[in-house]
């Protein structure tokens, strides 16, 4: 009888994991069945299915996943995308250059507050000091909001100190867009980190899934680095309407205050969010994103 034991999930590509087990050893994993959900840092149950060949890589099944504290996930009304499995914060790291998107910032953060998952803005490439200004225009309507921005640089240092403090007894998530200086991020929190690219593409079989592989990095037995590839689009389909409208700090206060119960926040009268709006606590363009969010909800139906 093949035997069954724990492992943590490390890598993730399409329906293709890799486990790291109690005694450090890895695994080349696919899940049972086609719906079976799984996600890097999920503490799974394996089987080992036994030599199928090459005993440099051991193969086993995903029985089952053990209850998660919570998940990072996108979703749009086509496909549902698990990121990541219980993880303490997430860094959205944009940069100086090139330019971002803040509907895409916002978008994650809304993830991050469903999740109850702690969110912070890493402001990247922070020794361009001509471009900085410009970085911290777009990025001033969340700090107003109370989330966390920090500027570092992998060339001066600065903030480094600062993430390695944040780091500690942390699940952290690295994510942003293509070309924000992740990776160089990556490689200053993670000495190790190409051996462990290389170790990962080797039970993945080919080097060419890193660009597209959801990896972690364990650095101490509680401080686990995730990091996740550039992302081009984050859909929230699999949340509900009541999730959206309570993911928004400035507008969750206004909650229930509308005139009518059945409000889309339009162009109805005294609509408590435009009100919002009006009086300078919130921001049009963030008004915007929740009509745009709860119209994407709809369109799923």
């Amino acid at each position: 009888m093949n035997k069954t034991f724990t492992a943590r999930i490390i890598a993730s590509h399409g329906r293709h994991y890799v486990a790291r087990d109690n005694s450090g050893a890895l695994w080349h994993c696919i899940a049972r069945g086609k719906k079976h959900e799984v996600a890097v840092n999920d503490l799974v149950t394996l089987t080992d299915l036994g030599n199928s060949g090459d005993v440099t890589q051991p193969q086993a099944v995903i029985e089952k996943t053990e209850p998660r504290q919570n998940l990072f996930r996108r979703s749009d009304q086509f496909k549902d995308k698990a990121i990541a499995a219980n993880v303490d914060q997430v860094w959205f790291v944009v940069a100086t250059e090139p330019s971002f998107d803040p509907e895409l910032l916002s978008r994650c953060q809304v993830a991050c507050a469903a999740e109850d998952i702690g969110f912070t803005i890493l402001l990247n490439k922070a020794d361009l000091l001509d471009l900085v200004p410009r970085a911290e225009e777009l990025i001033a309507p969340f700090n107003a909001l109370g989330i966390p921005v920090i500027h570092t640089s992998t060339l001066s240092g600065q903030g480094i100190d600062q993430l390695r403090n944040q780091i500690n007894a942390q699940a952290t998530v690295l994510t942003g867009q293509s070309g924000m200086g992740k990776s160089s991020l990556i490689n200053v929190l993670v000495p190790d980190a190409k051996a462990t690219i290389g170790e990962i593409s080797h039970y993945l079989d080919t080097g060419r899934h890193t660009t597209t592989t959801v990896q972690a990095y364990q650095q101490e037995p509680d401080i686990t680095i995730i990091d996740v590839p550039g992302l081009q689009v984050f859909g929230l389909s699999h949340l509900t309407d009541e999730q959206i409208l309570l993911a928004f700090p400035e507008f969750r206060p206004h909650l229930g205050d509308c005139r009518f119960r059945d409000c889309r926040h339009l162009n109805e009268p005294d609509c408590a969010f435009r009100n919002a709006v009006d009086a300078g606590t919130a921001t049009q363009t963030r008004l915007e994103l929740i009509r745009q969010l709860l119209i994407e909800n709809k369109s799923r139906l």
